[in-house]
């Protein structure tokens, strides 16, 4: 740390330093944001008052952070506008398929709730970028669910679209162990598009995210449908032994395939209650990269 970011580092207070944390964080998905975003992502809990007035041109950040309404982003790296104008089209593009196809895993047997996880439920995502779901399943059956959430899969591969199932886990696992910023924002953002009222389940199971961002609030919509007449008859053909026996085999055959391939990657979990297959160590990798920047900013993370 030079002299001078070391100057600049001792001037803000704690509250800069967690918004300039957040744009920070953003800028690692090159996402600029506006100032609600960064309120909501806080670790400390304030206004959104608090936070524009911290943002004004004469404040301490103004070295860091640019502001070009509504957004904001760190200094030279303005270009990244244009980028979430174009992400955000494309976003709402694909997100109606994301529903669609959604809402056709939802009406397996055994799914309970399906969200839109990642870029997309920020709507920071390009054409043809992955769609990725957590889906939350009945006891038991996690794996089954799995299996069969492969067959929507394959159809949207068919039609050039890439799903990416790759957190389930069941409803007798909605307390998360990791209880960290980046998971919290995973839980915060993810999107339901089948089984509100699971999501509103989880969300009670791990209040501890509202703990590490107090100003979040998730706006919990109606219910609407659940279920279907398929889900409802794979359920009573699978239910019993069968649907046991199937599910140890899957476990046995698939989890064992899965662990190999996750190799010492912690974030990749793979047992009776949960298929994370978070291969990238993305955790890792974002943490590493928000590090890089905060301290070019002249700011120890």
């Amino acid at each position: 740390m030079t002299v001078e970011t070391r100057a600049a580092a001792t001037r803000l207070s704690q509250l800069d330093l967690a918004v300039l944390e957040s744009v920070a964080y953003s800028d690692v998905f090159d996402f600029p944001v506006t100032a609600a975003e960064i309120h909501r992502s806080l670790a400390v809990e304030t206004s959104q008052a608090a936070v524009e007035a911290i943002l004004e041109l004469n404040s301490p950040l103004a070295e860091h952070v640019t502001f070009k309404a509504p957004y904001y982003v760190l200094a030279g790296r303005d270009a990244l506008i244009a980028t979430r104008e174009r992400r955000g089209r494309a976003s709402k593009r694909l997100m109606r398929r994301a529903g669609f196809y959604g809402r056709l895993i939802g009406n397996l047997p055994f799914v309970r709730m399906v969200a839109v996880t990642g870029s997309l439920a920020v709507d920071n995502a390009d054409d043809g970028d992955d769609i990725d779901y957590l889906i939350v399943t009945s006891p038991g059956r996690v794996w089954l669910a799995r299996a069969l959430t492969m067959t929507v899969v394959r159809l949207a591969t068919l039609r050039g679209l890439t799903l990416c199932p790759n957190y389930l886990l069941a409803e007798s696992a909605l307390s998360l162990p990791e209880r960290d910023a980046y998971t919290a924002r995973e839980l915060l953002q993810m999107r339901p598009v089948h089984g509100r009222e699971v999501h509103a389940r989880m969300l009670r199971a791990n209040t501890w995210g509202r703990d590490l961002m107090p100003n979040w609030q998730v706006e919990l919509a109606g219910e609407g449908r659940t279920g279907s007449l398929l889900g409802r008859i794979g359920e009573r053909a699978l239910g019993g032994r069968l649907g046991d026996a199937i599910e140890r085999w899957l476990l046995r055959r698939k989890g064992r395939e899965l662990n190999s391939r996750a190799g010492e990657n912690g974030e990749a979990v793979f047992n009776e209650t949960v298929c994370k297959g978070h291969f990238d160590a993305h955790k890792a990798r974002l943490q590493d990269e928000l590090r890089r920047r905060l301290q070019r900013l002249g700011v120890q993370a």
